[in-house]
């Protein structure tokens, strides 16, 4: 039902969104193509109504379709994704816990990670399956995970690699209102 709902917010604001980028693409195509001062402020003419109302569908089927792709996808509902490079993503559902799959379809749940351009790096959940270890270094141009049975492991190899601290790492929502609020939120569905 969360889903449903927010599909529909998304419809809605897509919506509004195409009404006023038609809205400015009409006004800068009527400044710098024709501009006529007794139209401007005068009775609007049919052929530019049609002109604004394609102009609205076509920047619709735009936002719609940006809306499904890698940088547009931020989840529906109780379901959230985060884009990390790679075309990878750091997903999670239900806000309870965040988890990373590769390529072979195998997840991992972790708690607080960072990234930068090459690699995530993560603290798995304490229900994960312990013998694999405690964190978990994801090199996303390779999709290989490298894992690490202590916090001392880690930090043995965060210091010879120059990898960040744990006290670094942040959780799914900090990263979350990063990416996706400011322009991203106002600007696009």
């Amino acid at each position: 039902m969360e889903i449903l709902f927010h599909f529909i917010f998304e419809i809605i604001k897509i919506t509004i969104l195409s009404c006023c980028y038609a809205t400015l693409v009409f006004v800068i195509f009527m400044i710098i193509g024709h501009f006529k001062p007794n139209s401007w402020f005068g009775r609007i003419v049919k052929k530019e109504v049609k002109l604004w109302l394609v102009s609205v569908c076509i920047i619709w089927l735009g936002l719609f379709s940006f809306m499904l792709t890698y940088h547009g996808d931020h989840g529906l509902g109780d379901y959230a994704r985060v884009p990390i490079g790679y075309g990878k993503v750091v997903e999670q559902v239900d806000a309870a816990y965040a988890f990373l799959e590769n390529s072979n379809r195998e997840q991992i749940s972790i708690t607080n990670f960072t990234f930068d351009e090459n690699n995530l790096y993560a603290e798995t959940r304490n229900d994960f399956d312990r013998e694999k270890g405690d964190f978990v270094v994801w090199n996303l141009r390779d999709d290989s995970w490298t894992f690490y049975k202590t916090k001392e492991d880690y930090l043995e190899i965060a210091e010879q690699n120059n990898y960040p601290t744990p006290d670094e790492f942040k959780d799914f929502l900090k990263f979350y209102k990063e990416h996706w609020s400011g322009w991203r939120f106002w600007l696009l569905p």
